[in-house]
C-alpha cells in the first residue's frame, strides 16, 4: 500500500519544521540551522534525510541524548588544522562551524582540515559541500554513523553507511556535488520505503540468515555499494573519523535509534581546499568545461543524456519550487501537531 503524500511549500515545511525544533528546546539559531539542512535535503530529493527525521531528533532532545544547549569550541592545531568539539550538540549545526572554520583556514593557508568530536547525526552531507562551494573552493566531508552494513563476505554488522561528499566550484552554474553513502543503498531511503509502503532494489540488503531480500521489513543489514570496495571505503572513513578523533567505531558507536538518553558521540571530518592558493585561478571555469563535455557524451540505448553529479537534484529542486516539497501524510500530521 502507497501512502499518501502532500505537497507544501518550501517556507511552509522550514517554519513548521523550525516551531517544532523550539518546542524541543532547541535555541532559534540552531533550530534555523538543522531546519535548513533539513529543508535542503528534501528539496534534493534525499527524503531519507530530511523533515522525516524531526522526530527522531525531538525524541532524542527530550531523552536527554542531544545537549539542547551545546557550547561548541574550537581547537586550533595548527595554522591549517583544527579540532571542533560539539559538545553533544546538534550535527548539523557542529558541521556548519566545522565548515566555515575550516573557508577560513583555506583562505589563509590554502587547506582547511576540521576534525569533529563529541557531535551526533548531521543530515545530508551535499549541504555542507554546498556552502564551501561557493566560497569558490572544494570540499571532502565525512561522517561515520551506527553500524547498519554487512561487510564484504560478511552477515552481520560492523560497518556504518559511512557517507563521503565532494564538493565543486563551477563558473556560472551551480557546483558539481558527489555525495554518497559507501552502502549499496542509504538507510533512511529504508525508512523512507517503509513509511511509503515500497520494496526496495535488488543487491541492496540481507535478512537475518545473510539472504538478499527487497522487503524493507525483512531487512537485516545493507550491503556496501561494489563489494570489497565499498566495505574498505567505509572502514577508512571509520578510521578518520572516530578512530582518528579518539572516539569510537563500528559496533561500539551509540546506535541512532534506541538508546534515546545516551550521548552518540560521533566524529566527523571536513577538509577545504582553496585552489587559488594554489595558484589555479581558473578552477571553477575548467569544471564548467568539464561537466559540459560530460553532458555530451553518447549515452547508452534507452538513457536521454548523461548527467553530471548533481544534475538530477537540481532538477528536482526546480521541480520542488514549482509544485511544492511531497512530504508523506504521517509525517506532515506529525510537523503540524496532528498526531
Amino acid at each position: 500500500i502507497k501512502m499518501s503524500t502532500v505537497y507544501i511549500k518550501e517556507s511552509e515545511l522550514k517554519s513548521l519544521t523550525y516551531g517544532k525544533l523550539l518546542s524541543a528546546g532547541l535555541d532559534k539559531h540552531t533550530a534555523e540551522q538543522v531546519a535548513d539542512v533539513l529543508i535542503h535535503a528534501d528539496m534534493t530529493g534525499v527524503h531519507s534525510h530530511g523533515v522525516m527525521r524531526v522526530e527522531h531528533y525531538c525524541t532524542r532532545l527530550q531523552a536527554g541524548g542531544l545537549n539542547k544547549n551545546a557550547r561548541m569550541r574550537i581547537e586550533q592545531i595548527s595554522p591549517s588544522v583544527a579540532i571542533l568539539d560539539s559538545d553533544d550538540g546538534m550535527g548539523h549545526s557542529a558541521l556548519i562551524g566545522a565548515s566555515e572554520h575550516a573557508i577560513e583556514l583555506a583562505r589563509a593557508q590554502g587547506i582547511g582540515f576540521v576534525g569533529v568530536k563529541n557531535t551526533s547525526h548531521c543530515g545530508a552531507l551535499s549541504y555542507f559541500a554546498e556552502k564551501v562551494t561557493r566560497e569558490e573552493m572544494i570540499a571532502i566531508v565525512i561522517t561515520q554513523t551506527d553500524t547498519c552494513v554487512a561487510p564484504h563476505g560478511g552477515a552481520e554488522r560492523f560497518l556504518g553507511t559511512n557517507p563521503i561528499a565532494f564538493g565543486f566550484p563551477v563558473k556560472n552554474s551551480y557546483p558539481m556535488i558527489v555525495d554518497m553513502a559507501t552502502s549499496a543503498t542509504a538507510f533512511g531511503k529504508i525508512l523512507h520505503a517503509k513509511e511509503t509502503g515500497t520494496l526496495i532494489g535488488e543487491g541492496l540488503a540481507i535478512d537475518k540468515e545473510g539472504y538478499g531480500t527487497t522487503d524493507p521489513h525483512k531487512i537485516e543489514n545493507l550491503l556496501p555499494f561494489g563489494g570489497h570496495k565499498g566495505s574498505g571505503i567505509a572502514l577508512a572513513i571509520d578510521a578518520l573519523t572516530g578512530v582518528l578523533m579518539g572516539a569510537n567505531f563500528g559496533n561500539h558507536i551509540v546506535r541512532m535509534y534506541g538508546d534515546y538518553e545516551k550521548m552518540r558521540k560521533l566524529a566527523s571530518l571536513i577538509i577545504v581546499i582553496d585552489p587559488r592558493k594554489l595558484g589555479n585561478e581558473i578552477f571553477a571555469d575548467t569544471m564548467s568545461q568539464m561537466v559540459t563535455e560530460l553532458r555530451a557524451v553518447k549515452p547508452v540505448p534507452g538513457v536521454d543524456k548523461v548527467m553530471a553529479p548533481n544534475d538530477p537534484q537540481m532538477l528536482y529542486k526546480e521541480k520542488c519550487h514549482r509544485d511544492g516539497i511531497p512530504v508523506p501524510t504521517s509525517i506532515f500530521n506529525y510537523l503540524s501537531g496532528n498526531r
